[in-house]
């Protein structure tokens, strides 16, 4: 038995794994078992010399070009995603639902950026879309009767069964060194809180940054207690995305809603099973891509004096830049900035995928084995989207946006499990 303080719970191991896996001549085979016990079997295409069956069936669905089907649904998932992005917490509780022999509906999704909005719609077919401040639908104040408008979406998608959102984040990253704690966009978190007022879901997934917790207005303290006086059994949890699966470290707090604590207890027990796994490296996610034409598969066009830096690390087989080949506002001054114009160690997890991830000097993302920036493509790879994903055509800095700002969905891929498997 393990005990965890956070929660004030007893946590026994759950009695049959939620995942196995095994092969079958070309195919490695998928078992997921819920809650009650039942039993679904999916599978992917995969490399015959995969030892690894579990990450073998990863890479396998990451290199997939077609998404792949499900067994006969036997459940139907209706999810409102607010703040969607480009929709990669929608993608991996996509996959938590083929696992389960589940059926996704997104019955409404809420983004500002119309860029992102349509590619969420291209990828997840949305019945409801709002594109636009997440305000215009959900205008009031936690506690208080429902606008025309919130009653008017209650009313419009019936059952919620799962509500999730990642709200903007930059203003509660540590990387962000102007309104950090204070920026007016962490009000939005609270948001989610009141979608769950309105929208009365069965479950509710937060994700942020970790610095969200140490938020200067008090927001993420009122939205956990207010989920909490909604009746929800409510868990906050940091997780890293290396130890699930994901070739990258990035941590985000999760935070999660659910009906009851034997479904609080479910789902800790699935993190105990999944987490911890031995994580994968930059090699592992982009060792099978090759720069192609397109701005999806070509690396960035360096100046003179950029490649002869990158050039540098090469011919020296070095991964950090050392001081006197940077630029003044770094050489010139102490700095913490040691990744930085920094190449990627290939047989380690890559660092935090940003929105600046194809320019070598916002972040360590000179390619492990080639002297150029990585692609477009190498960055979603490791933010672990496959490429059955439709990112559209793009301009290269909206590619970067599109991807740095996503949530991983083989990090969304085992709280989804955890939730839905209950």
């Amino acid at each position: 038995m393990k005990w965890d303080p956070q929660l004030n719970l007893t946590l026994a191991p759950t009695p049959v794994p939620i995942l196995e896996f095994g092969r079958e001549l070309n195919e490695i085979k998928r078992t997921t078992t819920s809650l009650s016990g039942q039993r679904f079997v999916t599978s992917v295409v995969a490399d015959a010399r995969s030892n690894d069956l579990e990450s073998g069936f990863a890479k396998a669905w990451l290199k997939t070009k077609h998404r792949p089907v499900g067994i006969s649904p036997t459940d139907e998932v209706r999810i409102v995603d607010l703040f969607s992005g480009c929709g990669g917490m929608s993608l991996g509780i996509d996959e938590a639902c083929r696992a389960l022999g589940k059926h996704p509906v997104h019955s409404y999704a809420a983004e500002l950026d119309p860029t992102y909005a349509a590619v969420y719609a291209r990828n997840f077919n949305p019945t409801s879309q709002h594109v636009g401040d997440v305000t215009e639908a959900l205008s009031g104040v936690l506690g208080t009767p429902l606008s025309y408008r919130e009653r008017e979406l209650r009313d419009s998608l019936g059952r919620v069964d799962l509500l999730c959102g990642g709200p903007p984040c930059q203003g509660h990253s540590d990387l962000n060194n102007y309104t950090r704690r204070s920026d007016p966009r962490n009000s939005l978190y609270d948001r989610m809180a009141r979608a769950a007022e309105v929208l009365n879901p069965r479950s509710v997934i937060i994700e942020n940054v970790p610095g969200v917790q140490r938020d200067r207005t008090g927001v993420f303290t009122r939205t956990v207690g207010f989920l909490e006086q909604l009746g929800y059994s409510v868990y906050v949890t940091t997780l890293d995305a290396s130890e699930f699966g994901v070739p990258q470290a990035r941590k985000r707090t999760f935070v999660l809603a659910l009906q009851s604590r034997k479904h609080l207890e479910h789902f800790t027990n699935v993190l105990e099973q999944l987490r911890n796994k031995q994580s994968r490296d930059v090699r592992w996610a982009i060792d099978d891509l090759n720069v192609q034409s397109g701005e999806f598969d070509r690396p960035s066009t360096l100046s003179d004096e950029s490649q002869r830096r990158v050039n540098w690390l090469f011919e020296t087989n070095s991964f950090e830049l050392p001081d006197s080949m940077r630029p003044d506002c770094h050489r010139l001054k102490q700095h913490t900035y040691k990744s930085v114009y920094g190449r990627m160690y290939p047989d380690r997890p890559a660092p935090t995928i940003t929105t600046g991830c194809l320019v070598m000097g916002q972040g360590r993302f000179i390619h492990p084995t080639e002297p150029r920036t990585i692609t477009p493509h190498e960055a979603a790879r490791i933010q672990s989207f496959p490429d059955f994903f439709d990112f559209g055509l793009q301009k290269r800095t909206t590619y970067a946006k599109l991807i740095g700002n996503a949530v991983p969905p083989l990090l969304a891929f085992p709280v989804g499990l955890g939730i839905l498997s209950s």
